[in-house]
């Protein structure tokens, strides 16, 4: 399956990349900064939406009304266990895709269950994510 997002914000410069790069102080993976500059958040497509996360889509940065920095900001104010991990996506339940930007598991995704407040261990990298969400 091809992965078609719908309603993608304003495309993001490779300074605004860099800036938010900065931002959390570390250089992101190639693929997920490849996928930023193609894609900047979107909804899933409805051909698209058929998938085993139940994802809805990807959170923009920088632009839009909820870009990653605000959902950032809102969830480690609520959970500062969460410090260090970038919520790139949401599911239809609400809950937070999040990329580890940490040392000790770099690159990992994760799922947080907001009713739970539990996180939930879902991939080792941003390429098995998308290699799984599409199927390929």
């Amino acid at each position: 399956m091809r992965l078609t997002l719908k309603e993608s914000e304003r495309a993001l410069s490779m300074q605004e990349l860099n800036e938010f790069q900065e931002k959390f102080n570390v250089e992101l993976p190639t693929a997920f900064r490849q996928f930023y500059l193609k894609h900047n958040g979107g909804d899933l497509s409805e051909s698209s939406s058929e998938n085993d996360f139940l994802l809805g889509g990807f959170t923009p940065i920088k632009y839009g009304q909820a870009p990653i920095e605000t959902v950032y900001r809102d969830l480690t104010d609520d959970f500062p266990s969460l410090k260090q991990m970038i919520p790139f996506a949401y599911d239809h339940g609400g809950n937070s895709f999040l990329l580890s930007v940490k040392e000790a598991d770099f690159g990992n995704i994760y799922l947080y269950l907001m009713d739970e407040e539990d996180l939930a261990f879902v991939c080792e990298s941003f390429e098995e994510f998308l290699a799984e969400l599409t199927g390929q």
